[in-house]
């Protein structure tokens, strides 16, 4: 039997093998563009509007919105081109957030730290926990405005919470004064408290503090009376 039986045909070199060619060419397709309306304008949030971070992060249009993400380009391109500036569009987050935790050591809120400072509580928040619903860690990094804004706010006594300790000594000192310029005790207490008290009840047997809020109101009571005297104790006998 000769390969011709079976159709065979034999030659010296093997045809190459043909490739699959696609019936039509495969276009590449341009990437899906997240396009955002120009009269978009996002809702309200912990970012306010006329700011850099409403305009890139939630893609808010509004006028405030646009002149502020003008003048960041313009700020960054200006600094990028001289050589006399640096451009630092951040910095560490680590001493910001270690003076975030002195504060909050003195008594003082995330809420009531974000108001002082004149930044969003997010901000804040997102320094010392990071953001939960993203699943992300504390800030590695803030905007220098918001550091500055930040480092700038000190545990004063105005800032503290009402029942945060405080020294008592230099406000026994005060009522000290008062005293000897002829304000009873009683008259004091009842100045600070705002109801009818007998005596006040700040002594050095307490371990030497007092409540912050107490302090800011004797404070303000000595202040509001400038040296004046006092009526003096009476008796029933001083009719």
């Amino acid at each position: 039997m000769s390969a011709a039986t079976y159709g065979l045909e034999f030659v010296d070199e093997l045809p190459a093998p043909q490739r699959g060619v696609p019936a039509e060419p495969i276009e590449d397709k341009p990437a899906r563009k997240r396009v955002t309306p120009s009269g978009h304008v996002a809702g309200d949030s912990d970012r306010a509007h006329g700011t850099y971070a409403k305009y890139v992060v939630e893609r808010c249009r509004c006028e405030p919105c646009r002149t502020a993400h003008r003048a960041y380009e313009t700020r960054r391109v200006h600094a990028m081109s001289r050589p006399d500036e640096v451009w630092a569009p951040y910095v560490p987050a680590g001493p910001v957030r270690e003076h975030v935790r002195m504060l909050q050591e003195f008594g003082l809120g995330l809420p009531r730290i974000a108001s002082l400072a004149g930044v969003p509580h997010g901000s804040v928040a997102r320094l010392i926990y990071g953001d939960y619903t993203r699943t992300k860690r504390p800030s590695r990094r803030v905007r220098p405005e918001t550091a500055r804004k930040l480092l700038a706010v000190r545990p004063d006594l105005e800032h503290l919470g009402s029942r945060r300790p405080v020294p008592a000594a230099p406000i026994l000192e005060l009522v000290e004064d008062l005293v000897a310029r002829g304000w009873t005790k009683a008259w004091i207490a009842q100045q600070i408290t705002g109801r009818k008290a007998r005596a006040l009840q700040i002594t050095r047997d307490r371990g030497g503090v007092v409540g912050a809020g107490t302090a800011r109101r004797v404070q303000a009571l000595h202040a509001s009376l400038d040296g004046q005297r006092g009526p003096g104790r009476r008796s029933r006998w001083s009719r």
